[in-house]
């Protein structure tokens, strides 16, 4: 016999089982979540920040070579 399991979703942090209307399973996770979030944004922004800059050198570079 196979047994049904009642539709849900998982947290985004810890991947427990929460409510289909729900994205975290508590308040700890939620600020966990949002911590990683804005840390990678960080980390990306820094990115394309450094890539315009090598880019920029690269043609400036070009140009006066």
């Amino acid at each position: 016999m196979v047994e049904r399991v009642a539709q849900h979703k998982h947290c985004r942090s810890c991947e427990r089982a929460v409510p289909i209307k729900q994205d975290f399973c508590d308040e700890e996770c939620e600020t966990e979540w949002k911590g990683k979030m804005g840390s990678k944004k960080r980390q990306l922004t820094f990115f394309y920040i450094i890539m315009v800059i090598i880019m920029i050198l690269a043609i400036s570079l070009t140009f006066l070579g």
